[in-house]
Formats: C-alpha cells, sequence, structure tokens
C-alpha cells in the first residue's frame, strides 16, 4: 500500500473533519471543542442555534459571557481546575438562551489526546435539565410542606392531649379519695373541661382526614335545594357559647337570603372555618355575618375587629399551612381557609379577603345562585 502525499493526507485531514463537524451539527445536544490551552474552538450548530449567536462570538472564552452570573465564578473554577488536573468534569450552570430566557445545562467535558499521547484539550457535551431542575425543586418544597405541617400537627395535637391527660389524672384522683368525696360541681367542671379537650382533638383530625381526601382527588359535592340564610344562622347559633365566652359574641344580619343547589356540609364548613378564625382572631370584639344577594350570586361576610393582615399576605392566606400570625398565641394548622377555599371554587364561586393592619379583617364569600355545568 503506497503512502500518501501530502495534498491527499490534507484532503483526508479535511473530510474526517468535515464528517465530524456534520454529525456534531446533527447532534441534539451542544457540543463544544477546546485546545489544549482552555480557548473554545469550536461549537456545534445546535450550540449556536441554542444561545442565538455566532461561532466568532463564542470563540475563545466568548461562550462565558452567556452564563448566569451567579454560576459564573463557580462554573469557571471547574472548568480550569479539571484542565489543570486533566480529568473528567462535569458541572451545572445557567445559560442564557437565544429568547434571554436562561436554562439550566448539565456540562461534562473529557480530555482527549493524539496518537502520539499529547494533550490537545478538551471535548464538551451539555444536555438542558431544567425541568429535572424544576422537578427538584417542588420535591424539595414538597419536603418542606411536610416537615413544617408535622412540626404543626405535633405541637396542635399534643396541646389537647397533654391537657385531657392531665384531666383524666385529676378525675382518677378525685374518684380514689374515698375517705374525702369531691363535690359533684367538681367533677362535672372536670369532666366538661375534658369534653372539650376531645372535642378539640375529634376537630383536628377530622381537618388532617379532609385535608387527604382533598388532596388525593377532586372535591364530590351532594347537592340540594338549601337556604343559605338560615344555614349561616344555624351555624352562628352552635358557635353562640364559645364566641361569647371568647368576648366576641356574633352578630347575623340577613338582608337578602337565597336559595340553590349547594352541598349543606361543605357549605357549612365553609361557615364555620371563617368564624372559627373571626372568633380566634377577634380580640375580644364582636364579629358580624352579612348575607346578602346581588348579580346571581349569595355572599356571605364575616367580619372580626382584630390586629388585621398586613397586605402582602393577602395573596397567600387561602393556600395551605398559610401561618402569619405567632403560633404561640394563635393556635391552627393554617388549613381552614384553604379547605374554606376548595369548597368554595368547587361549588364555582370566589373567596377573598378585605384587611388592614388595626381595623380588623372582612372574608367574603360569593355562592353562584346556578350550579356550574361540570359539578
Amino acid at each position: 500500500m503506497s503512502e500518501l502525499s501530502p495534498e491527499q493526507l490534507e484532503q483526508q485531514i479535511r473530510e474526517t473533519e468535515s464528517r465530524f463537524k456534520n454529525m456534531a451539527d446533527a447532534a441534539p445536544v451542544l457540543l463544544w471543542m477546546s485546545r489544549s490551552d482552555g480557548l473554545c474552538t469550536f461549537f456545534n450548530q445546535t450550540w449556536l442555534d441554542f444561545t442565538g449567536r455566532s461561532l466568532d462570538e463564542e470563540w475563545g472564552v466568548g461562550w462565558a459571557e452567556g452564563v448566569h452570573f451567579e454560576d459564573f465564578q463557580r462554573c469557571m473554577d471547574t472548568y480550569i481546575d479539571a484542565f489543570n488536573d486533566r480529568k473528567v468534569f462535569e458541572m451545572e450552570y445557567r445559560l442564557r438562551r437565544h429568547d434571554g430566557a436562561y436554562r439550566w445545562i448539565l456540562d461534562r467535558g473529557t480530555p482527549r489526546y493524539l496518537p502520539n499521547g499529547t494533550f490537545a484539550g478538551y471535548i464538551g457535551s451539555c444536555a438542558d435539565i431544567t425541568e429535572r431542575k424544576q422537578l427538584e425543586a417542588e420535591l424539595r418544597k414538597a419536603v418542606k410542606v411536610r416537615e413544617e405541617f408535622l412540626s404543626i400537627a405535633s405541637h396542635e395535637l399534643r396541646t389537647p392531649l397533654t391537657a385531657l391527660k392531665l384531666r383524666g389524672e385529676r378525675l382518677y384522683q378525685h374518684l380514689a379519695r374515698a375517705a374525702a368525696p369531691v363535690e359533684p360541681s367538681e367533677l362535672e367542671r372536670d369532666a366538661e373541661a375534658m369534653l372539650a379537650q376531645v372535642m378539640s382533638l375529634v376537630k383536628m383530625v377530622d381537618v388532617l382526614l379532609d385535608v387527604s381526601r382533598i388532596s388525593d382527588r377532586p372535591l364530590t359535592l351532594e347537592r340540594a335545594e338549601l337556604d343559605v340564610g338560615p344555614l349561616v344562622s344555624g351555624v352562628a347559633d352552635q358557635w353562640k357559647e364559645p364566641a361569647s365566652s371568647a368576648g366576641s359574641p356574633i352578630r347575623v344580619e340577613i338582608r337578602d337570603s337565597a336559595t340553590a343547589r349547594w352541598d349543606r356540609f361543605r357549605i357549612e364548613q365553609v361557615v364555620t372555618n371563617l368564624l372559627s378564625n373571626a372568633i380566634k382572631y377577634g380580640a375580644g370584639k364582636p364579629v358580624d355575618v352579612v348575607v346578602d344577594r346581588d348579580d346571581g350570586s349569595a355572599r356571605i361576610v364575616v367580619t372580626d375587629h382584630g390586629p388585621g393582615i398586613q397586605a402582602e399576605h393577602h395573596g397567600r392566606l387561602f393556600e395551605r399551612f398559610a401561618r402569619f400570625a405567632p403560633t404561640r398565641h394563635y393556635a391552627g394548622f393554617g388549613l381552614g381557609l384553604w379547605i374554606a377555599r376548595v369548597i368554595v371554587e368547587a361549588h364555582g364561586g370566589t373567596i377573598g379577603v378585605r384587611s388592614q393592619v388595626g381595623e380588623g379583617a372582612s372574608f367574603f364569600v360569593d355562592l353562584p345562585l346556578a350550579a356550574p355545568s361540570s359539578s
């Protein structure tokens, strides 16, 4: 076999380079190549299409202009350290796309050598991992929410259980004192206190179960003809005693009632949650409840005269585990308003708040008189 002439060898090299470039440009990933001094001399068409820049603009270290400033130093340190050690490297950074958006890139570089073993630089490939990073962020957020919930739940459930335990121990001690019988009134007070704590615990467990049901599947409504005025009055009557004990008597005004096909249990749940919050944050002042009708909807407004809510918190009040008041002063899971929102929206309605710091808060619910076609 005859040796190739210099011209033939040069032509063969050009053909090899051309085939490589064609293959690289057709690759779905971003490819780059650098010399032994670290300066990049090649970017495939996929890379250039991604960044919207020319090869001349990316040449050398021009490509680094597209790296997000928060990732730049870490990116360059990794790149330079790998070159010095002649080792494979991986790094994640945000690279500016042609439309100005930054996308997360996983960049893997591998050293390359000439046939005689001389180090010739690096060749690297990049994959867009933005969706993976977003999923990781969502998972981290979910873990954080779970941890917050477990912390809140353990604290809130422990409070009535501790009180229940103490009351039970007292009752046992009273009954054990055969020589000194206890007055019936004292036993009645202890039994009443125990019952209140049990009911508090049952309510918390019901909230947890309700959250589980709502989270697992769409809320199912059992619709029936319902007059909202008597319903609100009935729920207010149930809260009359605890409201009076808290110094926040409930004042109900039925300006104009309305009848429609709603889920009684769920609407009662909404009103209960709103009244419970109003009494909790009412600062020992009356709670006003108004039922009215306007523009094809029934409106329920529950107003307290407590400390009010900062405007920046209004948008997050109806999210899961939203708690903006100090935990040591106000117990709860931060789930009541979220559950209320889910219920109201399932009815095709809306729920919102109007509040200023120092002037209390008004929560309003608008329920359409005509059921949505999907319900």
